[in-house]
């Protein structure tokens, strides 16, 4: 009786695995549910219509911010990538004011932080000088305000601007107002107050200023005067930084016997901050941080760049120097968002920004903001140190009878 029982509840379970068996061939292999007739993902053929023509979201977050090197927005300043607060303000040209470094007494600077470009270069003799260029804002003092050299010539031709300082050598002074005209170089004097006036310090070497708006206005009162906006295309911007750097987290720029410029990336701002040398005594010094007199705020730009090229000595006194610019190339190492690349630099014309490439002959992209760049030699020796830390110590051939 017992037997019997066992083989009933056998042929039960065998009769219940062949049901449920049955039940899961027909779900696998019978024609799926009525809802999933229209699916909610894209089949096969739909993918590469979605991949390559997506659709805008109201959500959707940017990619990142690129501009240029041509079809700049009407609000964007072409010389920094960025919307400026009065787009009327660059129906101008833009202001080059020259700015001592030397003597030291004449530090802080002041106005270098509203510079869109601020210019560095050898003057001879282990200085530098400054040249601030002021496009998408002004500001009301800009200094201490020097005299002119050669170089400025191309700097203010290429970017078609107008040029404050301090006089220059009778003739330095003449080829830059040969080149851009009796209009476009002023120099300081009692008459062109409020553009450019004295403040009666101690030294009349680091006395004099520059209001950059009012620069603007004393240049066109003159006969002739350009009062639209210049093409001032050619540079590039993204927000989003290029692939192929290597870590720079910091560049030092070596002038001379105890002149150094820093530059440090602070990532919080996503910006190189300046320090400078400050003599102890005369035979060492320390280093500073290097504030703008005008907001006490210590100097901070999105793109530190070393261009190298050719300077050519005039006297034997390293005092006059030609810098090769317009009309010439050769490579650039660029410092951005902590990195550093190799890059080349081209003059394109005398009309025309400085243009910057990367190893594809393609524009290289500037983080939006302003742009500091140093001007030093060829022959100038680069140096990097355990850490990533860069030095660029200038060098150049000394002054040869008869060039």
């Amino acid at each position: 009786m017992q037997k019997d029982k066992l083989i009933a509840l056998l042929a039960i379970l065998l009769i219940s695995a062949s049901l449920i068996l049955s039940a899961c061939q027909t779900m696998t292999t019978g024609a799926p549910p009525q809802a999933s007739a229209t699916p909610t993902v894209p089949g096969p053929t739909a993918m590469p219509t979605q991949t390559n023509t997506p659709v805008p979201s109201a959500t959707a977050t940017p990619a990142g911010v690129q501009y240029g090197p041509t079809n700049f927005p009407a609000n964007i300043d072409p010389l920094t990538g960025l919307a400026v607060a009065d787009p009327s303000i660059m129906n101008r040209r833009p202001v080059l004011v020259k700015v001592s470094n030397y003597p030291r007494e004449g530090r802080p600077h002041a106005g270098l932080s509203s510079a869109d470009i601020v210019f560095e270069y050898s003057n001879g003799g282990g200085w530098n000088r400054f040249v601030g260029l002021y496009y998408g804002q002004n500001t009301d003092m800009a200094g201490p305000v020097r005299s002119g050299r050669y170089v400025d010539e191309w700097l203010t031709s290429m970017y078609q601007g107008i040029l404050g300082m301090m006089f220059a050598y009778p003739p330095e002074h003449a080829e830059l107002v040969n080149h851009l005209g009796r209009a476009r170089v002023i120099d300081g004097t009692a008459r062109t107050c409020p553009a450019l006036c004295e403040k009666n310090y101690a030294n009349p070497i680091y006395s004099w200023f520059a209001n950059t708006a009012e620069m603007t206005q004393y240049y066109e009162r003159s006969a002739g005067a350009m009062t639209s906006k210049p093409n001032l295309d050619g540079m590039a911007f993204s927000s989003l930084a290029p692939s192929g750097g290597t870590a720079g987290p910091a560049v030092t720029l070596h002038f001379g016997q105890n002149n150094e410029g820093l530059w440090k990336y602070d990532a919080q701002q996503k910006k190189y901050l300046r320090w400078i040398d400050n003599e102890v005594n005369s035979t060492t010094y320390d280093m500073i941080p290097l504030v703008d007199r005008n907001t006490n705020q210590q100097l901070a730009f999105a793109n530190v760049i070393v261009l190298f090229t050719t300077y050519t000595t005039l006297n034997a006194k390293d005092s006059i120097l030609k810098i090769a610019l317009a009309g010439t190339e050769g490579k650039a190492m660029i410092f951005r968002d902590g990195n550093v690349y190799e890059a080349t630099w081209k003059g394109v014309s005398e009309n025309s920004p400085i243009q910057f490439f990367n190893a594809d002959e393609q524009p290289f992209a500037l983080q939006p903001g302003n742009t500091w760049i140093a001007l030093v030699d060829n022959l100038s020796k680069v140096s990097q140190d355990s850490s990533g830390a860069y030095t660029i110590a200038f060098r150049k051939q000394p002054y040869q009878a008869g060039e």
